[in-house]
């Protein structure tokens, strides 16, 4: 607690919500994490209103039609009641869980905002940085237009704070059965910081760890640099276990699912680097690109 206090963390772990089946994925998972690392779950909601000028401008003889803004006004009165309405409808449907046992009996709290989603989580995350964002999200046979505008990965992209995406369809059961780890590395320095990351989020558990180096600029020395890598690991930090996984840049999206699906990887990390805007439309990093690809979760840690 005094390191994130010192780090500026706020010893919150944020939950992001939309009231649908698979946002109580993420409560799972969220609850379960925030049990373990000792934080405080919060979940949040936003709804965006129409547009209401709060200026309008009267022309001389006030003869201006103004039926559209009492529309607006109106619609967002009726759009904040049903976001309120759902969020009670929520909040019992985890008192319920909890109850029950299903969710760790641990306090929460929710926050209901007005705004874009990505807008009102990134300054959430801005004001009062949680240790930790976790998100549902849906699974790799959603359509391609659901790809667009992904609230997700508008946030892995702009985050920076450690931000954990779960797919839909995962099946979620305790944190302990969560062993096999896949590590990307960029081989520079920002490796090890991340993997202290990781470690001291999850209070050093006994897993394993493959480290897979994916820096096309690397060189002709990659399978050097990457095995003094894992032996510096392997060093520092004990009680996991570290492999090293070299993978050619021509198949790696094939190759990688491979190798995924014979070691039985239950969990993706990657070191993101926060990009401009249009680094990110023309060139999307490795997690954007494979929380649309792979039906496990994905930790994206900010480097």
């Amino acid at each position: 607690e005094l390191e994130m206090k010192m780090a500026g963390i706020s010893g919150e772990l944020l939950i992001p919500v939309d009231f649908s089946d698979y946002s109580m994925l993420a409560c799972r998972v969220g609850f379960a994490l925030a049990q373990r690392c000792r934080l405080k779950p919060v979940v949040i909601h936003s709804f965006a209103t129409p547009y209401f000028e709060g200026s309008l401008a009267i022309d001389d003889d006030f003869t201006g039609n103004y039926t559209e803004d009492i529309a607006d006004m109106q619609a967002g009165a009726d759009m904040q009641k049903e976001s309120e309405r759902l969020m009670r409808a929520f909040k019992h449907r985890i008192k319920t869980a909890q109850g029950e046992g299903t969710l760790p009996d641990i306090k929460f709290s929710t926050i209901l905002s007005e705004g874009i989603p990505e807008d009102v989580i990134l300054q959430y995350c801005r004001m009062t940085p949680p240790a930790l964002v976790v998100m549902a999200t849906r699974g790799i046979h959603r359509k391609e237009r659901d790809l667009i505008g992904s609230v997700t990965a508008e946030v892995l992209d702009s985050c920076r704070v450690p931000v954990l995406a779960v797919p839909q369809n995962y099946g979620f059961t305790t944190l302990a059965s969560i062993k096999r780890l896949a590590f990307f590395c960029n081989l520079d320095q920002n490796d090890i910081l991340s993997v202290d990351t990781l470690l001291r989020l999850f209070d050093y558990p006994e897993v394993e760890i493959t480290l897979i180096p994916v820096n096309p600029r690397s060189g002709s020395r990659t399978s050097d640099k990457i095995e003094a890598l894992r032996k510096y690991m392997a060093s520092n930090y004990p009680a996991a276990q570290f492999h090293a996984k070299v993978i050619g840049e021509e198949n790696f999206r094939a190759d990688f699912e491979k190798f995924e699906q014979e070691k039985g990887i239950q969990l993706m990390v990657v070191p993101n680097r926060k990009k401009n805007i249009l680094s990110r439309l023309f060139n999307p990093g490795m997690a954007h690109k494979l929380l649309f690809e792979r039906e496990i979760p994905l930790l994206a840690l900010p480097v």
